[in-house]
């Protein structure tokens, strides 16, 4: 913890690299003059948040019924966002300010692809295969002037819509690059399209936070910025932004680096989670709906990173998972009174958040299958909150609401079951 005042397809490859008004202002933060760090990872596509080997796992159970992957299965089918007959409608432009945008019209067709890249792929339904092509080809020859780059030029908001648009974009191009229906020109077209258009902002933001201290920002902000170069980097085979992302969760400067992610750690006092293993994130005094952001961002960051080869789930002894807990203890059960440890703290941006804030409180996001079978299932690790979290929302569904989140991936109930 640093910076935070408290008041006490089968090809691959081996690569070793060297809400109101804008957020931020003022102050420096400079990334361009690191020094080249290596990670040594593989790349196997696809490789974002699925593998080939979980398709293999997923399309079995789906075929068997087995529970509850049929439930998620049935779930995803029941998405009017899975449905191959929804048109789409590729914008020039993509924009974000402080009153709004059409930056959902990209991200609700982002969700449609990933959606329906997840039919093919279990069911090997080819006209869902052919839509998810056709939505990313059309983005691609039709969004010409990128993020925000003829209006609201310097609304800061535009980080939100290249951060959490990008990634959306990157895991069904991921999904559909061995589909034989998707031409070679046309794959290398949208790998070029994606890359000038979300990774710029996403690392200008990281590098010195729109001339503002980096301190002073929100790990919501920094998280979905490093997911999209992270998941950018790997969908092009480019170490150096794989390298960078996986960097700054480690040393960044800002909250998305999870060394200032944790404001204090805490014990259970109700018992549930043993020794020193709830960790009190940054915006725990902000508000719930941003706080339970950064599950799934946490999520879909350490799940990308594991299916390289770099395991972020264990790092420091799961404190990504201490992050889950407590963001779960408080949120799980909003109408219940809950023994909250809590530590002050001062927020650059608000001042000092001096208790746990309610307002969004019970903030249901997709993302807790994936943190609870990850930790639990896979690991073996005990994880209260996250498991109750998640089968409160079972079977999970997508992102489904028009903010930052709209049509985040999701579910994990089919996707993540182990």
């Amino acid at each position: 913890m640093k910076k935070i005042f408290l008041s006490m397809c089968m090809c691959s490859l081996f690569l070793v690299g060297t809400s109101c008004s804008p957020e931020f202002e003022n102050g420096v933060s400079d990334i361009d003059s690191w020094e080249a760090e290596g990670y040594e990872f593989k790349i196997q596509h696809p490789c974002l948040v699925h593998t080939a080997a979980d398709f293999d796992r997923v399309r079995a159970k789906v075929q068997q019924q087995a529970e509850p992957w049929y439930s998620g299965w049935k779930k995803l089918l029941e998405s009017p966002y899975a449905d191959p007959n929804r048109a789409h409608n590729p914008q020039k432009e993509i924009y974000r300010h402080s009153a709004g945008g059409n930056y959902n019209v990209a991200a609700f067709d982002a969700g449609q692809a990933y959606q329906l890249a997840l039919r093919w792929k279990i069911s090997g339904d080819t006209q869902c295969a052919d839509k998810a092509v056709q939505i990313l080809n059309d983005w691609a020859r039709t969004c010409t002037d990128g993020v925000n780059q003829t209006q609201y030029q310097t609304d800061s908001h535009r980080l939100l819509a290249a951060g959490f648009i990008g990634y959306q974009f990157a895991n069904p191009a991921e999904i559909m690059r061995d589909y034989e229906g998707w031409k070679k020109e046309d794959f290398e077209f949208f790998k070029e399209w994606i890359t000038k258009t979300f990774y710029p902002i996403c690392y200008e933001f990281l590098g010195d936070h729109f001339n503002s201290e980096p301190e002073d920002g929100w790990m919501s902000w920094d998280l979905p910025a490093m997911l999209t170069i992270l998941s950018i980097g790997v969908l092009c085979d480019d170490a150096d932004k794989i390298n960078f992302a996986l960097r700054y969760f480690y040393e960044g400067e800002g909250m998305g680096c999870i060394e200032n992610s944790v404001v204090a750690m805490h014990e259970d006092p109700a018992g549930r989670v043993q020794g020193k293993h709830l960790a009190q994130s940054q915006e725990m005094g902000r508000d719930q709906g941003h706080a339970t952001l950064n599950v799934p961002l946490h999520a879909y960051f350490c799940q990308t990173a594991y299916n390289i080869g770099i395991d972020l789930f264990s790092y420091k002894d799961n404190i990504v998972l201490d992050l889950c807990e407590y963001t779960a203890k408080y949120n799980v059960n909003p109408n219940e009174t809950v023994d909250l440890p809590y530590t002050p703290y001062y927020s650059g941006k608000e001042g000092w958040h001096n208790v746990v804030a309610s307002d969004g409180r019970g903030r249901q996001r997709p993302g807790w299958e994936l943190i609870y079978n990850h930790y639990v299932k896979i690991k073996g690790v005990n994880a209260p909150y996250s498991q109750e979290f998640a089968e409160t929302m079972r079977p999970e569904g997508g992102g489904e609401r028009g903010t930052a989140e709209a049509c985040d991936l999701g579910f994990g109930t089919l996707m993540y079951t182990r």
